[in-house]
């Protein structure tokens, strides 16, 4: 049984690979993408019913970024670093349906994964 689409903005390659070990567990698939030009790309591509932001590597295009896959239909999941509390405050402000730190994410990748490609 084919799962759903995540697309994931996650430069970090060992977690990249952790991702898609987690949603392969459910049948989903991860689409890693590690530059904001294929990030545009991938999202009309793959069309993923979530999309996840290391939000220490969105800079400046979050609110743009989140805005894209809201509106692609896609659920907005996103983490960073637990002492950025400004960074976590503005990816909910700009509209993430939920926010992590790292480790929180980290630990617990596989059952969120699972909630919000399923919302």
């Amino acid at each position: 049984m084919a799962g759903k689409a995540i697309l994931a903005f996650v430069p970090d390659l060992m977690f990249s690979v952790q991702l898609r070990e987690a949603a392969g567990r459910d049948n989903d698939v991860v689409t890693v993408v590690k530059q904001q030009e294929d990030f545009d790309q991938k999202l009309t591509q793959v069309a993923p019913t979530l999309v996840v932001l290391d939000l220490s590597a969105v800079g400046g295009d979050l609110e743009r970024m989140v805005s894209r896959a809201k509106g692609n239909g896609a659920h907005v999941v996103a983490f960073g670093p637990h002492v950025r509390k400004d960074l976590l405050t503005r990816a909910k402000a700009a509209g993430c349906d939920a926010v992590f730190p790292n480790s929180k994410f980290k630990m617990d990748a596989e059952s969120i994964l699972q909630e919000w490609v399923n919302a």
